[in-house]
């Protein structure tokens, strides 16, 4: 009777398990819609109207609206980061710079028009010399890539905080959107251009080749 019970609990066990991220993957969707069309300017409500699931169950994920968008923000770094490493390393670390640019903005263009309205007003360094996982996180993908270039020769010797500094500023999602939605630029082109940008701000001279 006993192992009948276990084998009747585990299929109910694994349907809770999966309801509960199902939600939790509906809610972070529409915390992009709310932010994309309104900014941060919505409730609990809102957020599980939205999502198409009740307030208890919102309740159940997040107790505030900041805590959801926290959340969100945090598996949006945590995806960009796992589709910058999953480019491969190659034997040029310049085109793998250039691809994981590329990358970067593919994705900003997507969720720039939200993620502009979920900013700390702390900077990347405080942030960074505070601990923040989700900072630290991005900090450790994109300074190895930046030493490698160094390495290889392709910009001087450059401090690892400096030069991750530099790369988020020119690559902040608040530039992709003006560039895409203002001057009405693809990504491709926005990339293109993102790449020269910071590569010359690292001290790569224009017009270098190899």
């Amino acid at each position: 009777m006993a192992s009948g019970t276990v084998r009747d609990e585990e299929p109910r066990s694994r349907r809770i398990r999966r309801d509960f991220l199902a939600s939790r993957r509906d809610l972070l969707e529409a915390a992009e819609r709310l932010l994309a069309k309104q900014g941060g300017r919505f409730s609990l409500t809102d957020l599980a109207a939205e999502a198409g699931v009740s307030t208890a169950t919102a309740y159940r994920h997040f107790p505030d609206v900041p805590t959801a968008l926290d959340a969100y923000y945090t598996q949006l770094v945590e995806l960009l980061v796992t589709r910058m490493e999953a480019v491969p390393p190659g034997p040029d670390a310049l085109r793998r710079f250039v691809a994981v640019c590329e990358v970067w903005v593919r994705e900003a263009v997507g969720w720039g028009p939200a993620v502009v309205h979920v900013r700390s007003s702390r900077g990347f360094l405080q942030r960074l010399r505070a601990e923040d996982p989700v900072i630290g996180r991005l900090f450790d993908a994109l300074a190895p890539m930046l030493a490698k270039l160094a390495d290889a020769g392709f910009i001087p010797p450059t401090p690892a905080d400096y030069g991750v500094l530099l790369w988020v500023t020119v690559f902040d999602e608040r530039v992709v959107v003006d560039l895409h939605d203002s001057l009405g630029w693809p990504a491709a082109r926005i990339a293109t251009e993102l790449t020269g940008s910071i590569l010359r701000a690292l001290g790569r001279p224009a017009g270098a080749t190899g």
